[in-house]
Parts: structure tokens; C-alpha cells; sequence
């Protein structure tokens, strides 16, 4: 194995299950005289023709839907499960954390849990009693620690684990998505110690449905589907092309079209019947827009009942589903545009500074003091593109691009 490289994985498939009916029916086929010599043809397959590599202190990015055979490959890579065919070289001392309680036996305290856990990683007794105080104090389970780990939630397990994982100097940490179990405070605890082990040459593979994290904390990432790699690239690539292929636009009104009144919330005195987007130079309809420009959100709605007062609202929401803005109707006008007949509302947005990529826009429509009228998500769709000054000083990292200017002041240096 190349010393450069922590993983390197190549040609993997896995079939779990006897391989018995598989191989019969390829001998079947062979009798026939249908001699098929493509894998493909004995499945099914969790995962299909594998292949990649991890350099030493690298931290890599796994996406995919649920079932992708994320948790899969990293069990394979952990060598707690074999690969059906191709091969996996790990160069370094691994600790994965890809089942909550992996290790952990829970008739044993905490305490002697994190001895065990070592134990499993190569250190003794007495090395553990050094690193100890450090686990400890990262878990944060005070008197907990000395009870058996049966009387644990969850969110304590994961403590424990994590805690264990992140404080034994291993080479390669293998994470699967066991951090949204902890409550917030340590899941940031958790990322700032994943930033310093990155940091510090620890090799890094992590599963996560969490955008952001991938994105602060891996350099590479790979889209994984029906057990496929089917892209790997840079985290801001990889998590737009799964956005782009996962997200259900079931809901999205594609033109003056949406989804039936009685299948929406509301009272019904109104209803949104379509959204569009607009250029505010020559008012030209337009699906997307730059970083940085203004544009005019114009909302059709077909009026029931005259409405003289109301609340209006856009969300716009990134692939996420986390709302990066809310623009609500000033309540000093909400009875300057009284609804009469069926109308459009005009909605001019300027300077959006959202970066490249898929966004989706929410519409809720309320009475001052009183019930939903209507209301809608993923409503309409938009893409914002970069332009070449927003992709340099962003690399597409992050929500929004904050302008900025810098330079450096003479002042004198605090003792």
C-alpha cells in the first residue's frame, strides 16, 4: 500500500445473504447456454464497483440517501464486514464509530466501558488510566460515569463513544452520523474537536445528513447511490448534485399550476395560483440570477373574499430545508394593498448574496390576528449562479457571500 495513502479501496461489491441462490442461478443460466459474466446480472448489490482513496490526514465527505450503502462501505472499511469482491487496505489505527453502541457492553459502567473501548484500540489498562481524566472530561457525565451503561440514553451513549474516539490518538476516525443523537451544545463540542483533529493530520471519514458539517469539515466528499459512487469531488459539488437529485419537487408550482385547494392549509379567503420571477431592468420573466442582484418575486393570487388586512410571507429555504431568509409584508402595509379581486403581488428582493446554487421559495399567507390562509412549501424554485469573484473568495463554501474589504491597522500591541 502507498504510504501517502490511510484507505484505499478498490473494486469493492457487497452482497449480503448466502451467495448460494446467486451462484445457482448463475449455473442455471450457464445450462441455458446464458452464460452472463457481468456482476450486475447476481445481485442485489449494497454496494457496486467501489473504488477510491483517502490520503493520510485527509478528511472525506460521504452523501447519500438512506439506504445508499453509506453505513455499508464504512463497515467494510472497518473490517467488520467482508467485501464480496475487490479489496481495502487501511494503513493506520482505526476507531470507528458507525453503530451507537459499537464496543460498548452495557452490564459495565462508563468507566469501564472506556477501558474496554481501549482496550479494542490496542492500550493498556494502565495507558487508559492516563488518557482518563481527558475522556472524562470531554463526556461530561459526571457521577453517570461509575453506572452501568444499561441505564443510559442514548445521547449518553454517544458521549461515551465519542468521547473515547476522539481522545486515543487513533490514525483514521470513521463517524457515522452518530452526533445528531447528542444535544446541541456537545454536537458543536463534537465538531470543534472533529476541526482540531483535521487539523492535526487525524485521517477523517464522515457520514452525515448534515450539509453544513460536511462542508466545514471535509476537504473531499463522495455521492453514493444505490450503492453506486457516482460523484466525488469537491464537498460544495457533491452536496449541490445530491440536493439537485433528492430533493421531492412534488410540491413546486410549475408555472401558474400548484397543488389543489384542498390539499393546502388555510381559510381559503385567497390563494396563491403562481410565482414568478422577474428582471427589474426589463421586467422579463427569469428562472435564476447572480450572486448580488435584485430581482422582483411577483405572486398571483385568485381572491375569494376581499381581504382588507393580512400577513404575507416568503421563506426562502436552501436544500437543507434550513430557512436562510424571511421576508415578511411590512405591517405598515398591510392595509395599504387591500385584496379586491384577484391581483399580484410584487415583491422587490435587492442585493441577494446567496451563493451558487438550488434554492426554494415558501409562501404563508395569514389574517393579522386570526388563521392561516393559505399556504405553501416549496413553492417555486430558483438557481443562483456565481460569477467569478464570488467563486474565488467563497470557493462556494458557506450560505451567503458577505462583501468585505481588509487592511491593516497600526495599533499597538496589547501586553
Amino acid at each position: 500500500m502507498n504510504g501517502e495513502y490511510a484507505i484505499q479501496v478498490r473494486d469493492v461489491w457487497k452482497r449480503y445473504g448466502l451467495p448460494l441462490r446467486p451462484w445457482l442461478q448463475r449455473q442455471v443460466d450457464r445450462l441455458r447456454g446464458e452464460n452472463e459474466r457481468e456482476r450486475e446480472a447476481y445481485g442485489p448489490w449494497a454496494l457496486r464497483d467501489i473504488s477510491f482513496d483517502v490520503k493520510q490526514g485527509e478528511s472525506l465527505g460521504i452523501v447519500g440517501r438512506n439506504g445508499a450503502g453509506k453505513s455499508t462501505l464504512l463497515k467494510l472499511i472497518a473490517g467488520v464486514s467482508p467485501a464480496t469482491y475487490g479489496s481495502l487496505q487501511v494503513n493506520g489505527r482505526l476507531f470507528p464509530m458507525i453503530e451507537l453502541a459499537a464496543g460498548i457492553h452495557r452490564d459495565l459502567t462508563g468507566r469501564e466501558n472506556i477501558k474496554l473501548l481501549g482496550a479494542i484500540m490496542g492500550f493498556s489498562s494502565r495507558q487508559m488510566d492516563v488518557k482518563m481524566p481527558e475522556v472524562e472530561a470531554f463526556a461530561e457525565l459526571g457521577e453517570w460515569l461509575d453506572k452501568p451503561v444499561w441505564q443510559y440514553s442514548s445521547g449518553m451513549q454517544a458521549r461515551l463513544g465519542f468521547s473515547v474516539a476522539v481522545n486515543v490518538d487513533a490514525d483514521i476516525l470513521l463517524i457515522d452520523e452518530v452526533l445528531s443523537v447528542g444535544d446541541v451544545n456537545f454536537q458543536k463540542k463534537c465538531l470543534n474537536r472533529m476541526d482540531e483533529l483535521s487539523n492535526s493530520g487525524v485521517t477523517v471519514i464522515f457520514v452525515t445528513h448534515n450539509p453544513y458539517s460536511i462542508e466545514r469539515l471535509c476537504e473531499r466528499a463522495i455521492y453514493v447511490q444505490d450503492g453506486s459512487m457516482t460523484a466525488q469531488g469537491s464537498p460544495s459539488d457533491i452536496l449541490n448534485a445530491y440536493f439537485k437529485r433528492s430533493m421531492d419537487r412534488s410540491t413546486v408550482i410549475a408555472g401558474k399550476e400548484l397543488l389543489a385547494a384542498d390539499m393546502r392549509e388555510g381559510t381559503g379567503a385567497f390563494r396563491v395560483i403562481g410565482i414568478t420571477l422577474h428582471d427589474i431592468v426589463n421586467s422579463a420573466e427569469i428562472t435564476g440570477f447572480s450572486t448580488g442582484d435584485t430581482v422582483d418575486v411577483r405572486i398571483a393570487l385568485s381572491v375569494k373574499e376581499p381581504t382588507s388586512s393580512y400577513r404575507f410571507s416568503l421563506r426562502i429555504v436552501d436544500p437543507a430545508g434550513t430557512v436562510v431568509s424571511y421576508i415578511d409584508l411590512p405591517s405598515s402595509m398591510r392595509h395599504s394593498l387591500p385584496l379586491r379581486e384577484d391581483c399580484t403581488l410584487e415583491c422587490r428582493i435587492a442585493n441577494i448574496n446567496l451563493l451558487p446554487g438550488q434554492y426554494w421559495i415558501d409562501v404563508v399567507a395569514r389574517e393579522v390576528a386570526g388563521p392561516v390562509i393559505d399556504s405553501a412549501s416549496y413553492a417555486y424554485t430558483f438557481d443562483v449562479h456565481g460569477n467569478n469573484d464570488v467563486l474565488e473568495r467563497m470557493e462556494h463554501r458557506g450560505i451567503v457571500y458577505l462583501p468585505a474589504n481588509w487592511k491593516l491597522v497600526d495599533e499597538p500591541v496589547l501586553d
